[in-house]
């Protein structure tokens, strides 16, 4: 699947949505969780489905395997089921791509803490050029970002700029995930506001 790397990446990206709003699991599981994103990522020269698990504390091994059920559950039902239905367009003609296989399956679970965690560099894109088109401006900065490495940080920005009601506003929420004109440079302090939404995100797994 690797020749076909960055067509299964957007069409995942543009599919993407937060599993963890159904989820049906325990609720003890539940309120650990921030948000459950599905994408793609390489793993040992092979293209595989990702999950990136965000959380507040970290779980239990039963409560990791009840998570995993779920999640397993959405790839060969709801959330899977419906992104194998999606014909992604390739040389020589069409893709289907399947996240779960009834023989074969499995969750290899990928554990980054906040301490061990760093900032991946921002790509830099510039906003001239764009004749003002915010749809083509998302689209060039979620590519960058993907060929960066970010599927997640992509995934967000899509959603915070989709819900966005300005144009400048979204001109600004692009400019904090790739580095424009507009950017602000990551030594200054930070927004206090965002600061106190990551302090609350304990840690990611995929």
């Amino acid at each position: 699947m690797m020749p076909y790397r960055e067509q299964i990446e957007q069409a995942a990206a543009e599919q993407a949505v937060d599993l963890l709003a159904y989820y049906d699991g325990p609720d003890e599981v539940r309120e650990h969780l921030v948000s459950i994103i599905p994408s793609v990522a390489v793993q040992d020269g092979k293209l595989c489905g990702c999950t990136a698990i965000t959380y507040r504390q970290d779980l239990s091994e039963h409560q990791w395997n009840a998570l995993f059920r779920d999640i397993a559950g959405q790839y060969s039902d709801g959330w899977g089921e419906g992104f194998e239905q999606r014909d992604i367009e390739v040389d020589g003609g069409i893709l289907n791509v399947h996240f779960w296989q009834p023989d074969g399956f499995e969750m290899i679970p990928i554990a980054v803490s906040s301490a061990e965690r760093t900032v991946p560099e921002r790509p830099r894109m510039e906003l001239a050029g764009h004749d003002g088109n915010i749809f083509a401006i998302l689209g060039r900065a979620a590519k960058l970002l993907r060929e960066n490495g970010q599927n997640a940080a992509s995934v967000e920005m899509r959603r915070r700029v989709t819900h966005c009601d300005n144009y400048y506003k979204a001109l600004g929420i692009i400019s904090e995930y790739v580095e424009t004109e507009l950017s602000v440079p990551r030594d200054l302090p930070p927004d206090p506001a965002r600061r106190k939404k990551e302090k609350q995100h304990g840690g990611e797994a995929r």
